[in-house]
């Protein structure tokens, strides 16, 4: 029985350790395990599980603004019905909140603690207005806004009317590409300056200047905003920090 039990630990341990690898090895054709956050890197692990092309996903952009500054996009997928923006969202709890409303509520511990955070709609709004500022080509196409929360959150209360808005979690980006996939074709005049734009936005977040920049105008920008608890796993153990906005 023991020699049972052995062998069934280690064909586990075997087939984690591979999947693993096949994770790494899709996740390298587009990004790097240093990039970004956890949950964004399981996100396009699953897109690219989905079908979509890796060099139709961008991961980590640094764009930069009119004032000099550069926005943080966590990934924009470039689709034939126009570019998906994502942000991210790794928190625990449950969430209420609504378009119009510049802030969140996080509630943890069955009602016992509260935060507040950008509303992460508009934060995203925020980012496409960056990239809609990159292009003639750019402020013509579609761009998609979509948020998605992944963690222990819940989205309680969560509401928006706008089109070519999704809110929900990281499970739900399958039927995010279906959707966005229903819309018309967009029309790109060229593909090549759009591609050429986002790898150059990647490529910004391996200047250590510009990382350094950024994190310094988001300190500033957010000192005394309200922040939200994010929930970030290592190994078998999660604990909670607390993560500054990226704008």
């Amino acid at each position: 029985m023991e020699y049972i039990f052995i062998s069934i630990l280690l064909a586990c341990i075997i087939l984690s350790y591979l999947n693993h690898r096949r994770n790494m090895e899709l996740l390298c054709s587009v990004s790097s395990p240093e990039r970004g956050t956890e949950a964004e890197r399981r996100l396009v692990i699953k897109m690219l599980k989905k079908g979509v092309h890796p060099k139709a996903i961008f991961h980590d952009l640094y764009l930069q603004k009119k004032n000099g500054e550069y926005s943080q996009i966590d990934i924009v997928v470039a689709t034939p019905q126009g570019l998906i923006a994502i942000e991210v969202k790794d928190y625990s709890g449950w969430i209420f909140g609504n378009e119009r409303q510049k802030y969140w509520t996080q509630i943890l511990n069955y009602g016992k603690e509260k935060y507040r955070f950008y509303n992460p709609i508009m934060q995203n709004a925020g980012h496409i207005k960056v990239l809609q500022e990159q292009s003639e080509q750019f402020a013509n196409l579609p761009i998609y806004n979509v948020v998605l929360f992944t963690g222990d959150s819940v989205l309680k209360d969560v509401s928006y009317m706008s089109d070519n808005t999704y809110v929900g979690y990281n499970t739900d980006i399958k039927y995010v590409l279906k959707k966005v996939g229903e819309a018309d074709f967009a029309n790109y005049t060229n593909k090549k300056e759009v591609a050429s734009i986002l790898r150059q936005a990647v490529n910004n977040g391996n200047d250590p200047q510009i990382i350094a920049d950024h994190i310094a105008s988001v300190q500033r920008n957010n000192k005394g905003q309200p922040q939200p608890i994010i929930s970030y796993s290592t190994g078998l153990l999660g604990f909670c920090l607390r993560k500054l906005f990226r704008f």
